[in-house]
């Protein structure tokens, strides 16, 4: 398993964040929307930038000497798939995706019922 890395992609409404990491778990490079589009607020939310983002990131990692990743995604974000073909596109190869969202299995207590 020589020259692999795991990508963590998060996803949430407002941004995507992609950090790349290697089997010992230290953080090799990271990216987002806000470093790859160059702006404070708006159009961080838009797909097309996080696929900018993963190619950016896949560049970045082929350029040090990763060729094979495994990709992990969270969260319910527009970006998810965008991330994925953005990674792919770059020349990665991608061994494994793996969704590790959150699921409440029970969730937050409810607010008592309201009296009149």
């Amino acid at each position: 398993m020589d020259n692999l890395c795991i990508v963590h992609i998060n996803s949430t409404l407002n941004n995507t964040i992609l950090t790349a990491m290697d089997l010992e778990k230290k953080t090799l490079k990271t990216r987002s929307l806000g470093n790859v589009l160059k702006s404070k607020r708006g159009k961080r939310s838009v797909a097309h930038g996080s696929q900018l983002a993963g190619e950016n990131l896949g560049i970045s990692l082929k350029d040090i000497g990763f060729f094979k990743c495994q990709i992990r995604v969270k969260g319910f974000g527009n970006g998810r798939q965008s991330a994925i073909q953005g990674l792919v596109s770059s020349g990665l190869l991608v061994t494994d995706i793996i969704d590790v969202t959150n699921i409440p299995h029970n969730g937050c207590r409810p607010p008592k019922r309201r009296r009149l």
